[in-house]
C-alpha cells in the first residue's frame, strides 16, 4: 500500500511538474532547432531509464550561440527571474529551477569549455517517462563530479551527490576515470 503522507504527496507531484517541463522545454527546443542536453540527476535519471531520486532543480546544457534563442524559448513556457552566474545562468517558475550550462561547438561536437569531447551526444541517448531525450555522457557528468570535488570537500557533500558518483561511476572503466582525472588536472593548470 502506497504511504499518502502530504509530504510524499508534495515530492511525487514536484517530480511529476518537472518531467512535464522536462517534455515541454525539449519538444519546443525540437521546434526551434535548439538541441538540448540534460545533466546531472536527471541525465543520470535518463541514461538509467528510471527517476532514482527527487530533483531540486533541472540542469540543462545548450548550444552558446544559440544563447538569446534558447532564453526567449525559456520565457515563452514561463521561466523568468533571470541570474547570471559564472559558468551559465539560472531561470525559475512555480519553484522549478532550470540551471543552464552553454556548450561550445568542437569539430562538430559539443562540450561545455573544457570537457571530454562527446560530452554532449546528438542522439537522444535518455528516457524521462519513456520520452526519449539527449543527456551528457557519463564521462561528462564524472568530468562535472571532478569539478564538485575540487569546489566541496567530498565528506561535505549531500548523500544524493555521493549516490550519484557512485552510480556515474559504475558507467565508466575505471583506466576510463583516470584518463579523465589527468584531463581534468590538465585543464585546470592551463
Amino acid at each position: 500500500m502506497w504511504n499518502t503522507s502530504p509530504c510524499l504527496k508534495n515530492r511525487h507531484l514536484n517530480i511529476q511538474i518537472q518531467i512535464e517541463v522536462i517534455k515541454k522545454l525539449f519538444t519546443a527546443s525540437e521546434l526551434c532547432d535548439i538541441p538540448l542536453w540534460l545533466g546531472s540527476g536527471w541525465a543520470i535519471d535518463a541514461r538509467l531509464g528510471e527517476i532514482t531520486r527527487e530533483h531540486g532543480d533541472i540542469d540543462i546544457a545548450f548550444p552558446s550561440e544559440k544563447r538569446e534563442e534558447y532564453i526567449t524559448l525559456l520565457v515563452s513556457i514561463g521561466f523568468s527571474n533571470y541570474e547570471e552566474l559564472d559558468y551559465g545562468f539560472l531561470m525559475s517558475r512555480d519553484n522549478i529551477l532550470i540551471d543552464s550550462e552553454p556548450c561550445l561547438l568542437v569539430d562538430g561536437k559539443y562540450m561545455p569549455d573544457g570537457f571530454p569531447e562527446d560530452s554532449c551526444p546528438f542522439e537522444k541517448e535518455g528516457s524521462i517517462s519513456e520520452f526519449k531525450v539527449r543527456c551528457m555522457s557519463w564521462d561528462a557528468m564524472y568530468f562535472e563530479f571532478l569539478y564538485y570535488a575540487n569546489e566541496v570537500v567530498q565528506g561535505k557533500w549531500q548523500k544524493k551527490d555521493a549516490i550519484s558518483l557512485e552510480i556515474v561511476k559504475k558507467h565508466i572503466r575505471s583506466d576510463r576515470q583516470n584518463e579523465l582525472k589527468q584531463l581534468f588536472d590538465r585543464n585546470r593548470i592551463t
